[in-house]
């Protein structure tokens, strides 16, 4: 199938994430022809292993980008898709398929029985996402409360996105050759088995209409019909008895009891107690940093259908964020690199101008590239962070995810370190308009360079942040370069920012147990010595081991126990992602941690059903499995002895020591500047300073007239 056919796959799996399991079983009987067109990238992808493993070769995994054999994969679903056609018109003098009983499951890893007599249907969380018409929203409450969310349903483009996929010329990641190539090639609808209408030239247009709207994954592969047909799942892996035709015959109350069984299965339900919200837009994930930079955002599409295809989604409430205005941007960053991102193409980009370069961008290592759609893909990821964040301010989740997010080494004026606008610093100002205090924790390999220097004069942000410190295997400081052990924050005493960063420098090949520890006893006593009332978690995955650009040998589950550990806290949480170069690793990490926070358990096996299910097999890519042992990937020698970790506790501990206490602040509700405040607040600690002296004066006052009227007394028979 063509790219476009694929991103449109990519993105309908997403946008019917609230349809429930109804579209799951809207697929042909054939196998998908979206895992075929893979399955050559794959194969490159097991050959060049050991080059994936030290250097992470632009080939690691063609998904949706590097598409160097464009023809040899055509070729090779052509055939196949003419092979179903064949064996389907061979089994036409059979009678007509009847809608038959719920007979599977996702996996086949999933072979015993349930009973679902046992347990109740109506607990379902089954929810059916229904148009209505929108509230008038007041002049008063948009000016109190921003929305950051999608008009649109969750996960849900308009026809303009979907019809733009459908008849853009140049697809991002091609050549203007490559891509008028295959847009021009006829197109073998395996599941109408003759010649789908060219999506360069037309057809009717994809409609994403329906009578009601399911939450379920599609993959989005367009018929003559005018249809998006669901091809998730392979002949021998169906969940339905039948084909697309048969579901599509069933009754709504039908449909409900085939997505509701399935749901039992797996015991998918919200948690109880407390909510959680994933927040993403799909269109993030169409963006190429370039072929051999390690940045790749379409392991956000590997780790929205591992979500989707373990059923995580009936544990959550879905969002499709807007994009973050320019205003909203300048709550902190500078007007004037704003203005830059926003106009600046590979086309207008000028490296040599002073600008170019003052602005982070350029340089002998080029770590922020210009790319197409740079100012919309960081509009999107920032505003998916905001979004989040407004959750839990308007206490609708009690977890806010947002996997696109995490961008922590963007400063006020300038990209750094594969970042240019700091969703993460957007995000904490957001909470402090209603939060006394907020801890920012993170576990990137990389020091949270930016936020710390963000926050770094105030007292209502602590942060947090354990990395890899010192130099890298070519004898360079390891990026950014800072945070030691001594990087406590401003050293000068009048500094509300004194002392309220915590660094936890780590050398190279820590374990899995050692960082279990130092950073349940480390977060431990700050949680308890800060008393924060909002936490913010970056999660980033090149702490696993085997990154591409990681020093760290964590596997899955240890790196998901730091999300455990801050979640069981109870503070309000946001929980975003960050650095990760290994892709089918960050998906796998992402996918157990947001199953953490739902308090549910992911079986190891993966989904058969899986699209791009390629990416996870072969012994050098996991096995195929949700939890490989990354040990076995790359190994760095571990220089962090048991010593060494209990010494770095014992810093970090006497660092403590220096934190005044949890600040305590009142929310700003009366309409006064910041300055205003703080000069009353100021006001107000040198007066209560100033009581303090003359209680000390009249208790030292009082001490010197006792001692007088006791001359001769207690004294004078102390001395005999």
């Amino acid at each position: 199938m063509s790219l476009r056919a694929r991103a449109v796959s990519d993105k309908a799996k997403m946008r019917r994430a609230g349809r429930s399991r109804a579209a799951l079983a809207r697929r042909s009987n054939g196998e998908s022809d979206e895992d075929e067109d893979v399955s050559a990238s794959t194969e490159d992808e097991a050959s060049d292993s050991d080059d994936d493993v030290d250097d992470d070769s632009e080939d690691e995994y063609k998904g949706g980008y590097v598409n160097q054999k464009l023809k040899k994969e055509y070729q090779q679903v052509q055939r196949q898709a003419q092979q179903q056609v064949l064996l389907r018109s061979s089994k036409t003098d059979q009678a007509p398929a009847t809608p038959a009983p719920y007979v599977g499951g996702r996996s086949a890893a999933r072979a015993k029985p349930v009973d679902y007599k046992e347990k109740k249907i109506g607990d379902i969380p089954f929810r059916v996402v229904e148009k209505s018409a929108p509230k008038k929203a007041t002049k008063k409450a948009a000016q109190n409360q921003p929305d950051f969310h999608s008009s649109d349903n969750p996960f849900l483009s308009s026809q303009d996105d979907i019809d733009r996929l459908l008849t853009e010329k140049t697809l991002r990641g091609f050549t203007n050759e490559e891509a008028e190539w295959y847009t021009q090639v006829p197109k073998i609808d395996p599941v109408i088995g003759k010649s789908a209408p060219n999506l360069k030239t037309g057809g009717r247009k994809a409609t994403m209409k329906t009578t009601i709207n399911y939450a379920a994954p599609t993959n989005g592969h367009v018929s003559t019909k005018g249809e998006i047909i669901n091809e998730w799942l392979s002949a021998d892996d169906a969940l339905f008895e039948g084909n697309f035709q048969t579901f599509k015959n069933l009754d709504d109350n039908e449909k409900r009891m085939v997505i509701q069984r399935e749901a039992e299965e797996y015991g998918m339900e919200k948690p109880h107690g407390y909510g959680v919200s994933f927040h993403y837009n799909p269109h993030v994930e169409y963006h190429h940093f370039g072929s051999s930079h390690p940045m790749k955002p379409w392991r956000l599409t590997l780790t929205k259908q591992l979500v989707l295809a373990y059923g995580l989604e009936y544990c959550m409430e879905l969002y499709e964020p807007r994009p973050a205005t320019s205003e909203e941007l300048a709550i902190f960053h500078d007007r004037g690199y704003l203005d830059f991102l926003s106009k600046v193409t590979p086309q207008n980009a000028k490296p040599d101008d002073r600008a170019y370069l003052a602005f982070g961008f350029g340089g002998d290592s080029n770590d922020c590239p210009v790319f197409d759609g740079l100012w919309n893909y960081v509009s999107i990821y920032s505003g998916a962070s905001m979004s989040a964040a407004s959750n839990l301010l308007n206490k609708q989740s009690d977890v806010a995810i947002n996997w696109s997010g995490g961008l922590h080494h963007a400063k006020k004026n300038h990209a750094s370190g594969f970042c240019y606008i700091n969703d993460i610093v957007l995000a904490i100002q957001l909470l402090l308009t209603q939060n006394q205090r907020v801890l920012y924790i993170d576990i990137d390999v990389h020091h949270g360079d930016g936020v710390e220097a963000a926050f770094e004069s105030t007292d209502r942000v602590f942060t947090l942040s354990y990395h890899k410190y010192g130099l890298d295997k070519n004898g360079y400081p390891f990026f950014p370069g800072t945070g030691s052990i001594d990087d406590m924050g401003p050293r000068d005493p009048a500094n509300r920012g004194k002392g309220h960063s915590l660094n936890i420098p780590i050398d190279d090949g820590i374990d899995d147990e050692q960082y279990k520890y130092l950073f349940r006893t480390v977060t431990g006593a700050v949680v308890e010595k800060y008393n924060p009332t909002a936490i913010v978690l970056q999660s980033g995955a090149d702490s696993l081991g085997g990154d591409r650009l990681g020093r760290f040998n964590l596997n899955i589950k240890a790196h998901g126990s730091c999300v455990e550990t801050v979640k069981n806290y109870g503070r309000p949480l946001l929980l975003i992602g960050g650095g990760g170069y290994t892709p089918r690793n960050v998906a796998r990490t992402w996918c157990h941690e947001t199953a953490v926070c739902v308090g549910t358990e992911l079986h190891n096996d993966l989904p058969t059903h899986l699209p791009y299910i390629q990416a996870f097999q072969g012994p050098e890519n996991g096995g195929g499995i949700l939890y490989p042992d990354l040990h076995n990937v790359k190994r760095h020698d571990n220089l962090n002895t048991g010593a060494k970790v209990q010494k770095l506790v014992e810093q970090a501990m006497e660092n403590l020591r220096y934190l005044e206490g949890a600040p305590s602040v009142v929310v700003n509700t009366t309409g006064l500047s910041d300055e205003m405040i703080m000069r009353a607040r100021e006001e107000v600690d040198r007066e209560m300073e100033e009581q303090e002296q003359a209680r000390e004066s009249l208790r030292a006052e009082n001490n010197r007239r006792r001692r007088e009227r006791n001359t001769g007394g207690r004294g004078e028979r102390a001395m005999r």
